[in-house]
Order: C-alpha cells, then structure tokens, then sequence
C-alpha cells in the first residue's frame, strides 16, 4: 500500500510528494538511526520511544497496524492504530467502534520545538487524516480517538478535523487528555 501525500518543504515553501506506506525494517531503522540520536537531550516526551519495541508490541497485538510517512527517501513520521480493540467514549450508548491512535511522532527535524524552521510541515496532519480515512474504509464513520502528550495538546486541539478534547482521563494511568472525534459525514 502506497498512499501519495503531500508536505510543504519550509525552505522553499513548495509542496512535495510524499508516500503513506506501511511500515518496513527501514522505517525503523531511520527512527533508530536518524531520529533517536537527535531527540537525545531534548526533553521531548518521546525521547525515549523505541519504535522498533512498539512495532514488535503491535505485531503482536491483534487489530495494530504500523504505517510511515516517507519523503526524499527518508522516514519523516510514524504512526501506530489500534483497528479493533478501542469504542467510542463520547458516544457512549452506540459505544461504536474507532480507530485509535496508539501512537504518533514527526521527525525531529519537522518540529519547530526541535528544529526551528522544521524541513516539513503536515506531516502530522498527514498521519491524523489518514487515521480518519481509515476509520471511513472499516465502516467506522470517520471516527478516531487518542490519548495527547502534554506537548501535543496545541496541535491536536488546532486540528480541522474535528476532535473533541474530552479533557484529563481518569482511567488512563498517565492521566493524559483524551480526544475523539464525533460521528462525521463521508
């Protein structure tokens, strides 16, 4: 599977191509290489992920999927979703499923926190879109949800996509805000 997308270059403010595909060994492996050894130091609050760990957690979790932003041959975001296991909170009486967005992150070098002017920009917008195009092909309306880091909290509630800040979630363990989107129209 290979989605084109599209990202705006900083530097030259021009829209380049981009593929959505799955994840492979090279993703990882620019993650690890590419990505970890510039978040070192930086106080992000996925300095520490293993993305390579969580692929391996998702291989073996029934309903997880792995996908990758690629642009210039290079792995620009990562994003994990949970297809089957995870309802709706908002619409509690259809408790309807969603897809949920286990996990996401941009390279370091495409957030403005890290690196000021990032290389790209969109590449988040990308990954969310794709979670709610996704939603659309399984028959689940559109609908997402996710658990924000602290320093995600600006991106998710600016998105145009809709999603609801729910607010702090007592039931999760880091009592991080949850957002969900509400039924939509195709």
């Amino acid at each position: 599977m290979n989605r084109p997308v599209y990202l705006l270059r900083v530097q030259d403010w021009q829209v380049v191509n981009a593929i959505l595909t799955e994840v492979t060994q090279k993703h990882l492996n620019d993650a690890k290489i590419l990505w970890e050894p510039q978040l070192q130091g930086t106080q992000a609050e996925d300095e520490y992920w293993d993305w390579v760990v969580k692929s391996r957690r998702a291989k073996l979790l029934p309903g997880d999927e792995l996908y990758a932003i690629e642009c210039d041959g290079v792995t620009q975001g990562l994003i994990i979703i949970d297809i089957l296991k995870k309802r709706c909170q908002i619409e509690s009486q259809l408790r309807s499923r969603l897809v949920y967005i286990r996990a996401l992150a941009t390279a370091p070098w495409n957030r403005p926190v890290i690196t000021n002017p990032p290389t790209y920009k969109g590449v988040g917008g990308n990954l969310i879109d794709f979670a709610i195009a996704r939603s659309y092909e399984l028959g689940y309306q559109g609908k997402i949800g996710l658990h924000a880091l602290p320093g995600a909290l600006g991106f998710y509630r600016k998105l145009r996509v809709g999603l609801l800040d729910c607010g702090c979630d007592p039931e999760d363990p880091d009592n991080l805000n949850y957002f969900e989107t509400l039924q939509r129209e195709p």
